[in-house]
């Protein structure tokens, strides 16, 4: 029996095959009817900037996907005033959960995110997988294009908090763990078994994906080689803790440069594999051993910043930020160490 390994996780080739097919009908999606207010707080280090960025006021919103998944949006909040300016203005970001880890576990970085210009959807896929009785948090590729679909028919709806908002040409990707691996076939267009549950093995990204940025994730498969993803045509920047025991930091300069220019290995000193969470090994993931020497607090806004960077210069053609990654081999302060062509 053969498997596909995924960051952390194994999925056996064996076995019934999930059964989740891709709904692609715009008219199942529904925009839940709560607006909740999320301003983040301009003074947290998560939230952190350079001088003279753009930032953004936030709120959030409930989102259900075409295959009945619950997001979390985190949007600008734009002034009445501002509406007819802000058309078509803001890029939407996918984000992929790692293992077992809810959605609301990102809430700093969907705050972080959208407050430099983005609309943020960070959904929970549930799926059957081998060795777990019920239904756990396991992204697929088909997130990405079931992300798309939603915000392509909120844009268009004229009673969603997304009408209008969105530039609906530019999209980016956010990968954790899994998700990060997940993401990155995406990408590369494949659908198998462990990462694609489409009962025809079909899967095209959507023509809208420009950027990515993964944190822990790995290309390597059981046979201890890397995985050729093709990236072309997509900027993907990988991020990796120092201290990270799940998915090993080694294994990170080699999927680099597996990578298609653009790309970048952004290393955060100190951070361990939930340097991108709200909290250190989030309740119903599986732990990382490796203690982080930075706290939670600097984790999150070293990989925040570093992921906003990335989006800014790669889908929103912001000089600055293209400036900064392509200037910098370290921040000041030596947590963070950028390889980037």
């Amino acid at each position: 029996m053969r498997a596909f390994y995924f960051t952390h996780l194994t999925v056996w080739r064996g076995g019934p095959r999930p059964v989740a097919g891709l709904v692609g009908a715009l008219a199942l999606f529904a925009v839940a009817c709560a607006v909740a207010d999320a301003a983040a707080d301009p003074s947290s280090p998560s939230q952190s900037a350079a001088p003279g960025d753009v930032l953004f006021p936030v709120r959030s919103v409930a989102l259900t996907l075409p295959s009945g998944d619950l997001a979390d949006v985190y949007l600008p909040g734009i002034a009445a005033a501002e509406q007819r300016v802000s058309e078509n203005r803001f890029p939407v970001v996918a984000v992929l959960q790692g293992a077992m880890v809810d959605k609301s576990h990102y809430q700093q970085l969907g705050n972080a995110i959208a407050r430099q210009g983005f609309v943020v959807v960070i959904p929970n896929h549930f799926r059957t997988v081998p060795s777990f009785p019920s239904p756990v948090l396991f992204s697929e590729v088909g997130v990405v294009t079931d992300v798309y679909a939603a915000v392509v028919a909120a844009d268009a709806a004229a009673q969603s908090p997304l009408y209008g908002l969105i530039d609906t040409a530019t999209m980016g990707l956010i990968g954790h763990s899994l998700g990060g691996s997940v993401g990155l076939y995406a990408i590369g267009g494949v659908c198998a078994p462990g990462i694609c549950t489409d009962p025809s093995l079909h899967y095209t990204r959507p023509a809208a994906l420009r950027a990515a940025a993964t944190y822990g994730a790995s290309l390597f498969g059981t046979n201890g080689t890397v995985t050729d993803v093709d990236t072309a045509g997509v900027a993907v920047a990988l991020l990796q803790g120092s201290q990270d025991r799940v998915a090993l930091p080694e294994k990170a300069a080699p999927a680099y440069a597996a990578l298609e220019r653009p790309r970048a290995l952004i290393e955060i000193a100190g951070a361990n594999h939930y340097g991108i969470c709200d909290e250190n090994n989030p309740p119903g993931a599986r732990p990382d051993p490796g203690a982080p020497t930075l706290t939670q607090v600097q984790a999150n806004a070293a990989v925040d910043d570093w992921i906003g960077r990335w989006l800014r210069a790669a889908l929103r053609h912001d000089e600055r930020a293209q400036r900064a990654i392509q200037g910098v081999s370290a921040s000041p302060d030596g947590v963070v160490k950028v390889v980037s062509d």
